[in-house]
């Protein structure tokens, strides 16, 4: 089995872009990216910190911050990540990082650590700062409130007292502040334009920062209920809630779980209003295969998108609740309890204007919810067929299996 650190052995000349990155944000990356034009390394390697000596300990793990930036790192070729402080136990020196890295690194491997400059003006208190110097260039960041006077005089004593190698990266000033996304995070707002999104997605999912805890309680649905109805017109929006007042009395009457066909029902159509583009082009990035009836009818892909959504936008991980979602408008074979109570309440919401079959599922939703779902299923295939629509193989297993299970 080869070295952690195998990738680094041919590495001629390396970046290293250290931090808490509690959490990682677009700053970062912009620095990467401009790092990457401007000094045109063979690899940006992010170095998450454990616990930084000169910071208050970060508000997440060290492993947490690594996965996060992980995640957002991941998609360009030149980036890497190093675990080397992660998993130092105690305090992370720089000192200790670099010597690490020149003994993987081959021996005439020219390495770049970036500093802001307020880091800068502070670095001669670092640990072996003499050494440090000896090892490493440095490129150095422009950071609000620190003048460029001020940085160039540093830069200069530096160079005098220790023979320091230090750049200064062109970009422009960035002040987008890890403090404030937190913030923002911990009341549920976006933190869209401000961070990766993989980056929120992960933070939001595993419960770092923000309020809501992605746990299904009380105050996760209120948070979900309230953020869904922005996105929905009010049509819709009474739809929803008309679906989960019949998900929960299906949910009670069949002996299901009540929580899960609630939560189900508030986000069946969550991306039911998307745009027809916003659809195909969510189904590519999301790697949702359309085989030719979705792609003709992609109308019927809100389904799958809206399991995903559940997923990504309200942090829904229990398979259950998103297999439910996913199969409301088509049904399936073989479905659960969970999913035909969903597609059942979808069809019988109560707040639903009179169609032809209503009465008659209604009917039979309490003594035989097979038997209804046949009835409603039937129906929607036939409206299909009679407009010469053609029919998902997933609604003709669907509509098999509740015809057979109806009569028993």
């Amino acid at each position: 089995m080869g070295s952690p650190y195998d990738y680094l052995e041919l590495c001629s000349k390396l970046v290293v872009m250290g931090g808490t990155f509690d959490p990682i944000h677009l700053g970062h990356l912009a620095i990467a990216e401009a790092v990457l034009q401007q000094f045109k390394p063979q690899r940006v390697l992010f170095v998450p910190s454990g616990q930084p000596p000169h910071k208050n300990a970060p508000s997440t793990t060290a492993e947490h911050r690594y996965q996060m930036a992980l995640t957002a790192i991941c998609h360009n070729p030149a980036f890497d990540i190093s675990r080397i402080e992660t998993d130092r136990a105690g305090d992370a020196y720089t000192i200790d990082t670099i010597k690490q890295l020149r003994k993987i690194c081959p021996t005439n491997a020219e390495i770049l650590f970036v500093i802001g400059a307020d880091a800068l003006l502070e670095i001669e208190s670092w640990r072996s700062v003499a050494e440090l110097f000896t090892l490493c260039k440095f490129v150095t960041i422009p950071r609000p409130g620190c003048s460029d006077e001020k940085l160039k005089d540093c830069i200069a004593l530096l160079q005098k007292n220790y023979n320091a190698q230090i750049s200064l990266l062109e970009i422009p000033l960035l002040e987008i502040s890890g403090t404030d996304i937190r913030e923002r995070l911990a009341k549920g707002e976006s933190a869209s334009g401000l961070m990766p999104r993989a980056a929120e997605d992960y933070a939001r999912q595993n419960g770092l920062y923000h309020a809501v805890a992605p746990d299904l309680g009380e105050a996760h649905f209120t948070w979900a209920k309230a953020k869904l109805k922005r996105h929905l017109s009010a049509r819709r929006f009474k739809h929803t809630l008309g679906v989960i007042e019949a998900s929960e009395k299906l949910a009670e009457h069949y002996k299901a779980d009540v929580n899960k066909a609630r939560w189900a029902a508030l986000l069946h159509d969550c991306a039911k209003e998307y745009s027809t583009a916003k659809k195909r082009a969510l189904c590519h990035h999301w790697n949702i295969p359309l085989d030719p009836i979705l792609e003709t009818q992609i109308d019927i892909t809100h389904s799958l998108l809206g399991a995903e959504s559940a997923k990504r936008d309200y942090y829904v991980n229990d398979p259950e609740i998103l297999q439910a979602i996913r199969y409301h408008t088509t049904g399936n074979k073989d479905m659960t309890v969970l999913d035909k109570i969903i597609t059942l309440a979808d069809f019988i919401d109560p707040y639903r204007e009179d169609y032809e079959p209503l009465k008659a599922m209604r009917k039979y939703a309490y003594k035989n919810m097979d038997k209804a779902l046949a009835i409603g299923t039937k129906f929607t295939i036939d409206t299909i067929t009679s407009k010469g629509g053609a029919i998902h193989q997933w609604s003709s297993d669907a509509l098999n299996d509740f015809e057979k299970n109806g009569k028993r």
